[in-house]
């Protein structure tokens, strides 16, 4: 590649720390720049870079690459002045909630010749990309059904930190459901909330169903109500059943000791596979992402459909609201 690429990070809170451990892995990096919230002061004296106002790491000389970790309702503004000012982007998922913004990236982006990737990283993980191909190659005959769930107890103290389960979460099962299967043609979906004073988040869960022309049938289901301490735990869990073949992927099928406890880790390789991805593939040899922005705009409709089905307690027709 030459020279590395210079990388800024725009919001320096829990993810920011995934992808400083994913560009400690690549040859071709250096994080320069760091900037928005708090602990940016902190993180850059740490990591040894320059600490900047968002404003100002956007168009920064110092920075040939950013990667956008805000909250999703500044996604776009930070993308597009990034892309302006002529640099790649890594814009962390969701993308944005809004079709039109995200179509305006990918424009902006072509016609800057620079990427805008989104960060769907399960793609990126090997077990995913053998699953993919092994649709793809109908080595499981016709999938007769998809289950993907991610199930696990968030404490209130960063329960406070985010919106729920089927805005912070829900984009990743959408998005493996969208490179599996493709698009639906009828959803249904309920949002519920565990009762009861000693679940003090409230217990927040999505549930999915999704119909394909196939005949195949997927069911999501998201949870912050509760760990699964079981022998097969679905803290993170998909299995496609096909009528030649089935495949089986846990994000817990591989943990490490790690002094203090257990660590999934497979978890932090989809963000090193990721980082990997955007700067050998995508920035140096212009290769598109496993996931692209024309993937994003397809899971922010679903994601609208979904939402549409929770607010209205229907079955929707995914062709009657998307042309």
């Amino acid at each position: 590649m030459g020279r590395k690429i210079r990388m800024g990070l725009v919001g320096c809170g829990r993810v920011a720390e995934n992808h400083i451990l994913a560009a400690g892995k690549c040859a071709d990096v250096e994080i320069t720049a760091v900037a928005g919230g708090r602990k940016s002061g902190e993180l850059g004296k740490r990591i040894g870079a320059k600490v900047l106002d968002v404003e100002e790491i956007c168009a920064s000389s110092l920075v040939d690459a950013l990667c956008i970790l805000t909250p999703p309702q500044f996604h776009y503004r930070y993308t597009m002045e990034a892309i302006k000012a002529g640099k790649h982007v890594l814009v962390e998922k969701p993308v944005s909630f809004s079709v039109d913004e995200i179509k305006e990236m990918k424009w902006a982006a072509e016609e800057k010749g620079v990427v805008c990737m989104p960060g769907h990283s399960y793609l990126y993980l090997a077990e995913l990309v053998r699953m993919k191909k092994t649709l793809e190659e109908k080595r499981l005959g016709n999938p007769g059904y998809l289950y993907l769930a991610e199930n696990y107890y968030m404490p209130p103290e960063l329960t406070v930190k985010y919106t729920g389960p089927e805005t912070d979460v829900l984009c990743h099962q959408l998005y493996l459901s969208l490179a599996f299967l493709g698009k639906p043609i009828r959803l249904s979906a309920f949002r519920t909330n565990i009762e009861g004073g000693a679940n003090q988040t409230g217990g927040p869960q999505i549930s999915v169903m999704m119909e394909y022309d196939r005949g195949t049938v997927a069911q999501i289901f998201v949870s912050w109500a509760a760990e699964d301490h079981s022998s097969d735990p679905w803290t993170f869990k998909i299995k496609i059943i096909g009528n030649q073949g089935s495949m089986h992927f846990s994000r817990r099928d591989f943990v490490e000791n790690v002094g203090e406890g257990f660590e999934q880790s497979l978890y932090q390789e989809m963000f090193d596979r990721e980082m990997k991805w955007f700067l050998e593939e995508c920035i140096g040899r212009g290769n598109q992402p496993l996931s692209t922005m024309e993937d994003a705009k397809w899971v922010c409709r679903l994601h609208g459909l979904v939402m549409k089905a929770i607010e209205e307690k229907k079955v929707v027709e995914v062709s009657e609201w998307i042309k």
